[in-house]
């Protein structure tokens, strides 16, 4: 009975025209890595931005949004030539990722409590922690609401991973927050909800199941591919290696132009990958790759400015000029 109301439930849960995976590879004595990919329906216009200690923020939650000043600065792509940010890291090596999740249904707006919009969720976080822990002891001190940006809401839950390798997913179901804890939790993709993700995995030969590995490209596909190489990465010899080495799990579960996923035949069922990036919380390096240029570039967050102060600095990352660190291409 649990596995045909498992299997109900992954036939319903399946599409999403805002996919994204992350694979997190906390294991090896290298470096903390973890890749993350975007897949969107659309172009989402990147935009690669620096921000110092003191940038000025504000919830854009309506009534009692939250407001505040950053402590720590930060490297973040932003999208849609807005201010929400769907990905980044701070100087502390703290790294937050914004995913799509269809189910995804905030708590009802308490307007005694301050809020801010799911889309600054991510920056909020690179803003004000250093660790996981740090995060999770914060949920509760405002609340989330859902936005509109590039014309709709985004449904959204949060991935978190820390230089300690610690890493976290939270999500609000049915109105109720579910946290996920620990060094454990290393990938992530959309739908269905993450406990349901977790069940599913327990079906394929890796992790104790009979199922062989699944092709295709939608997000349950995509967790066990990744949850699987991960797996079996070799021992790096170096950070070189240690990059490589997610980048390849990555790649397993990037999605090509043209591939439509067979649960929809609207245009938004077609989500190819649009970027894939790579932070290296040991070592404060922030690699990002468009698909749509052949280069990798980078920014090391050692040499940055965060002094308070500083100018916010930003740079298009869909230039095929581009290669390597760019910070002397960075603008103000």
């Amino acid at each position: 009975m649990k596995k045909g109301i498992l299997y109900s439930c992954l036939l319903l849960c399946v599409s999403a025209s805002y996919s994204c995976t992350t694979a997190f590879w906390n294991n090896n004595s290298e470096a903390k890595v973890v890749a993350r990919s975007v897949d969107l329906f659309k172009p989402d216009l990147p935009k690669i931005i620096v921000y110092p200690r003191g940038t000025a923020r504000h919830g854009d939650a309506g009534d009692n949004s939250l407001e505040w000043k950053s402590k720590y600065g930060n490297v973040v792509v932003s999208e849609f030539n807005s201010t929400a940010a769907s990905d980044g890291i701070n100087e502390h090596g703290l790294v937050a990722h914004l995913l799509y999740l269809t189910g995804s249904t905030y708590e009802e707006r308490d307007k005694t409590r301050p809020a801010i919009s799911n889309t600054l969720w991510a920056q909020y976080i690179l803003d004000n922690y250093k660790t996981v822990n740090e995060v999770i002891a914060a949920t509760d001190k405002f609340q989330i609401i859902a936005t509109v940006v590039s014309n709709q809401k985004w449904p959204l839950h949060l991935n978190i991973q820390d230089s300690s390798g610690d890493a976290a997913v939270i999500e609000f179901i049915n109105g109720k927050k579910v946290i996920y804890h620990g060094p454990q939790y290393t990938t992530m993709t959309n739908e269905p909800a993450y406990n349901i993700q977790l069940a599913n995995l327990k079906r394929y030969k890796s992790f104790g199941g009979k199922l062989p590995l699944p092709g295709d490209s939608d997000p349950l596909s995509r967790f066990v591919r990744v949850a699987t190489y991960l797996k079996t990465l070799p021992a790096p010899n170096n950070i070189q290696e240690t990059v490589a080495g997610v980048l390849s799990v990555m790649r397993t579960a990037m999605v090509p132009f043209g591939a439509v996923d067979t649960s929809g035949n609207k245009t938004e069922d077609a989500w190819p990958t649009r970027w894939v990036s790579v932070a290296d919380m040991t070592n404060k390096i922030y690699y990002f790759s468009p698909t749509t240029t052949p280069n990798i570039i980078w920014l090391d967050l050692n040499t940055l400015d965060f002094a308070e102060g500083k100018p916010v600095l930003s740079i298009d990352p869909n230039q095929d000029s581009l290669v390597g660190d760019i910070k002397k291409r960075l603008q103000s």
